[in-house]
């Protein structure tokens, strides 16, 4: 496994961002978000196919930000769907409503009469679906209709987050498990008044083994080696070994800290826009800051590999 280079050991006079060095890009142009992740991308044409040295930039701008962003990029389901594949296969999820006839592709939409709730954004920042076995790599949505003012969707670093803890608490949370499970999605859903359910998809192949698994508390990126948190409220039902109560007051405060505003990038959306976000090593969440508007999002889902945790790279 690669050596990774942080922060420490990083030339004093070079700009840090995402908590690493900035590379050097020459063929698109990146413009960070802010000093945590995220970064815009210009430069780059998403109807047509992307090769050689301007593929592989947006692949090293993706791994280094964990979230790039396309603006003016309007693309037919298909190229949409081509430019996913760039980044692995595209996988369905058994909980997020599909968009139309596209099994293989997801939709989150709030209609302007709607409550906020409708939409599984949850209150805290999360990863999409921990509870598979292999949960997304990442996210290609873009925008179709926004508001006017707001309903940006936030992102927050999980690497940052582990690599602030204490060394203890580093310690503690490396030999950790987490069962996370989506049994119950529906189920729940069903005892809500109508007016609080979420929009969920109706029906899928998934058995109910495939909706509960265990993982490592802290995951390893499979190439560079840098650690990130992967403890997250959705899906979330105990740490291996610890009752309920124990876990839950862990996971609290370890939640706490993803809301730290310097771990932090938003991405405002306008029509068109298509971001990528890496699903295994940052959280997000939507911002539902906004009332009476339309907001229509469509999304390829990336699959992941199977989470890599401290012990798996020790033996």
């Amino acid at each position: 496994m690669a050596s990774l280079a942080t922060a420490d050991s990083a030339t004093r006079t070079g700009t840090l961002v995402a908590g690493l060095p900035m590379p050097e890009f020459a063929h698109i142009g990146v413009e960070p978000i802010s000093g945590a992740c995220g970064a815009e991308i210009s430069g780059v044409d998403l109807t047509k196919p992307l090769e050689g040295a301007i593929l592989d930039e947006v692949m090293k701008a993706f791994e280094h930000f964990l979230v790039i962003v396309f603006r003016d990029q309007d693309l037919t389901p298909g190229q949409h769907k081509a430019f996913s594949r760039q980044f692995g296969e595209i996988m369905e999820l058994p909980q997020a409503p599909t968009y139309g006839d596209h099994q293989d592709m997801q939709e989150v939409r709030r209609e302007a009469d709607e409550p906020e709730n409708v939409v599984p954004s949850f209150e805290h920042f999360h990863t999409d679906s921990p509870f598979l076995l292999r949960p997304p790599l990442g996210i290609v949505m873009r925008a179709l209709e926004v508001p006017k003012y707001g309903g940006d969707t936030a992102f927050s670093s999980a690497y940052l987050v582990y690599e602030n803890l204490s060394n203890g608490m580093k310690e503690l949370l490396d030999g950790l498990q987490i069962v996370y499970s989506g049994k119950h999605i529906w189920a729940n859903n069903e005892k809500l008044p109508l007016e609080e359910r979420l929009r969920l998809r109706e029906s899928h192949d998934f058995s109910e083994d495939e909706l509960e698994n265990i993982h490592p508390a802290v995951r390893i990126h499979p190439r560079t080696g840098r650690k990130a948190l992967f403890a997250t409220t959705a899906y979330f039902q105990r740490f291996v070994g610890w009752s309920e109560e124990e876990s839950r007051a862990l996971l609290d405060y370890l939640q706490s800290l993803a809301q730290r505003l310097h771990y932090h990038c938003r991405v405002n959306w306008r029509k068109d826009t298509l971001i990528v976000w890496d699903n295994r090593f940052l959280l997000h969440r939507g911002v539902h800051d906004f009332k009476f508007e339309r907001r229509h999002l469509i999304r390829t889902t990336i699959m992941g590999e199977r989470p890599l945790g401290v012990a798996d790279a020790v033996a």
